[in-house]
């Protein structure tokens, strides 16, 4: 099988966490080399030194994980994933606008760029609605706004230590009457591999790390055309797939994708061995990288005897 092209992985990470080290076991298992490369290491990206790579990025910052894919894709070493996805994920503006052009059912969205932005916003959304930074992960800088007193607190708070408005623009949300739970889908290349609901009985926010809950549940075909619809938007990849139930109107929305999607302790409750996944799936695309280039070899080869 590697007697041609592509057999070494370039594993990024801030750290090796308990996902990384299973995704490299499989990957070890199914006969690839697997160099770990962290945050601080330097990347092969001289021509005589991508010999054999892909790289799969699990940076922990999503900066890093762009720069890094950036230059590794321009070295000529594909990454896993694109830079192009993980430039979408990094930024949920960019998500947003990618979403409606689409048809891909979210909440109603406003990016506002000053404070005017966000009275006005207030106003649109009349139900109360969501302040996210642009790029941000784990839940950090997201205010709920119920009403004008809420605003003025976070616009006083924010003029206060962000003078210059370098954090804006913003991404205005209308919030979801989702009950006390969110939806992650995880997707592995194409396909939606496993879904679960994130609990909480003590907090609107409803990430993991803050203690949400995890409950397993059926992949629904709702769900399944979401999931199509951000593939085709993005590429193949490994996707989180935050969802929406949204109880008002009987209906799934999406609320935001992920490009690193952390579980360690997820997988031990629902039973899916992502890291597994993850590793297949890496398998298959090197395969298609490897007929890629035999393909090329011949075509090259033709034309030179033509010549």
């Amino acid at each position: 099988m590697f007697d041609q092209k592509y057999n070494k992985i370039l594993l990024c990470v801030t750290r090796l966490r308990e996902e990384e080290k299973r995704i490299k076991f499989y990957l070890e298992t199914l006969g690839f080399e697997v160099e770990i490369c962290l945050d601080s290491a330097s990347l092969p990206l001289n021509i005589n030194q991508k010999n054999n790579y892909i790289a799969l990025l699990r940076n922990l910052s999503q900066k890093e994980a762009l720069k890094r894919a950036e230059l590794l894709e321009l070295a000529g070493i594909p990454t896993v994933n694109s830079a192009n996805s993980i430039s979408i994920c990094t930024n949920k503006a960019k998500q947003a606008i990618l979403f409606e052009k689409n048809r891909v059912p979210q909440p109603l969205y406003k990016i506002a760029f000053t404070f005017e932005d966000l009275k006005n916003a207030q106003t649109y959304f009349q139900d109360g609605f969501v302040i996210k930074p642009i790029s941000s992960s784990w839940g950090r800088g997201i205010a709920k706004i119920d009403t004008k007193e809420n605003l003025d607190v976070w616009m006083a708070a924010r003029e206060s230590t962000d003078i210059s408005n370098n954090n804006f623009p913003v991404l205005a949300q209308e919030y979801i009457h989702k009950g006390d739970y969110d939806i992650r889908v995880v997707v592995v290349g194409d396909q939606p591999i496993v879904a679960f609901k994130r609990i909480s009985n003590d907090s609107w926010i409803t990430n993991t790390h803050l203690g949400a809950q995890i409950e397993p549940i059926n992949i629904c075909e709702e769900m399944q055309a979401i999931c199509k619809k951000v593939c085709n938007i993005l590429g193949e990849g490994i996707y989180g797939i935050d969802l929406f139930y949204d109880f008002q109107h009987s209906t799934y929305k999406i609320c935001e994708v992920n490009h690193n999607p952390e579980f360690a302790q997820s997988w031990k409750i629902h039973g899916i061995d992502v890291a597994k996944y993850i590793a297949s799936y890496i398998q298959i695309y090197c395969e298609s990288l490897n007929i890629n280039t035999v393909m090329e070899e011949k075509n090259v080869g033709r034309e030179n005897i033509a010549l």
